[in-house]
């Protein structure tokens, strides 16, 4: 079926490393789908903060706070290093959050097929912006799109905590984080998926005989 599921939920809040966090941390929220569409789609899907509402029920809202200074006119939605971003979390059904985030690396997606190219976008907790220091609690968010060669990639994404508050936001919400990467992920598998089909379908229209 175009929309299985394919998650490795085994260990998911193993701790897991990232360039900021490379001890792994306290614990990791984790979830990753294969994605019956070629990489670029779900990477646009990600990239464009002004979509998310309509794949993303874990943060259906993006602001950016700040831009690069050559860019601070600009009103494109797209992610780029160094800015900084407001998330509008829904925690749970009853529960909803702001976060600030920095973005610290975001790849360009290559055209065409490069099996095995693995393209990433990190971004960290504003520790600044909240007021908490990094030995309180430390958060970097690892998303990776693998090129599979044949049209479909692999979409993983996880967030590892760090810090002496992270065995509280692990007791607290440690479940709920796990629910709300396994619906984001979800989320962009089936919305990629449904863009490659109507792309298909278009495709197919255009070569109907008049």
């Amino acid at each position: 079926m175009i929309f299985e599921n394919i998650f490795k939920m085994a260990d998911t809040s193993t701790p897991r490393p990232t360039p900021t966090i490379p001890s792994g941390g306290f614990f990791s929220a984790y979830a990753e789908a294969t994605v019956m569409a070629p990489p670029s789609t779900v990477y646009n899907a990600l990239i464009d903060t002004s979509i998310w509402g309509d794949w993303n029920s874990f943060v259906p809202s993006v602001t950016i706070v700040k831009r690069s200074d050559d860019e601070a006119d600009s009103i494109d939605p797209g992610i780029k290093k160094d800015m900084v971003l407001s998330f509008e979390v829904n925690m749970t059904p009853s529960m909803t959050t702001n976060s600030k985030e920095i973005v610290t690396h975001v790849d360009e997606c290559p055209s065409g097929l490069q099996p095995g190219r693995i393209t990433r976008i990190n971004w960290i907790m504003d520790n600044k912006g909240s007021f908490t220091p990094k030995f309180i609690l430390a958060a970097e968010r690892v998303n990776e799109i693998e090129d599979l060669g044949d049209g479909t990639c692999i979409y993983r994404s996880w967030e590892t905590f760090a810090g002496l508050a992270a065995r509280i936001v692990k007791w607290k919400f440690g479940q709920a984080l796990q629910k709300n990467f396994e619906n984001w992920v979800t989320g962009i598998q089936q919305y990629a998926q449904e863009q490659e089909q109507r792309a298909k379908d278009r495709d197919a229209a255009v070569e109907l005989p008049a």
